[in-house]
């Protein structure tokens, strides 16, 4: 069976009240650089942290790393047992919940932690010596990140030839 890890749960805040509030203790609207940037959705929520911190940090979401922290991300994921094992070592110690499924020998886990460690553990998972299995699963996790606009925080995505990729991590 080809793994396969589909987004779950994201991160959710409240950004009328925090740039309220900000305006308020801070006299500066942490949004008015991600705004000049035209950035949408969590591309702009990252900028707004960055920028909460920082009232000079750049409209970029490489620029807001120690946000990474603050914004939580779930992936339910099914694979064979011995790929199953594999993935979560390469999550590092990330929080799971796993259970058997209908199918003998496949499992399902449900696995939330910080974009931090998702970052770290795709760029483990997408690399060019892992499996085309392994790296196929963690290629997906990617794409989840990369359609929600998030693919600039982990790196460039170098296509292999068995349709799999590996990711060159930001320098």
């Amino acid at each position: 069976m080809i793994p396969n890890a589909i987004l779950i749960s994201k991160p959710q805040f409240d950004i009328p009240t925090i740039l309220s509030l900000s305006n308020e203790m801070l006299g500066r609207s942490p949004a008015r650089i991600a705004d000049s940037a035209n950035l949408t959705g969590l591309p702009h929520l990252l900028a707004c942290l960055a920028s909460f911190r920082d009232k000079d940090a750049k409209p970029t979401i490489r620029g807001g790393k120690d946000a990474f922290d603050l914004l939580h991300f779930g992936f339910i994921i099914v694979a064979d047992e011995p790929e199953m094992i594999q993935i979560l070592e390469i999550l590092g110690g990330m929080p799971f919940a796993v259970t058997e499924t209908r199918l003998r020998g496949v499992q399902t886990a449900i696995v939330v932690d910080t974009l931090h460690r998702w970052r770290e553990a795709v760029l483990r998972g997408c690399r060019q010596d892992q499996s085309e299995t392994i790296r196929y699963c963690f290629d997906k996790i990617f794409i989840q990140f990369q359609n929600i606009g998030l693919a600039d925080v982990f790196g460039t995505k170098k296509s292999l030839p068995d349709r799999t990729f590996f990711i060159e991590g930001p320098k």
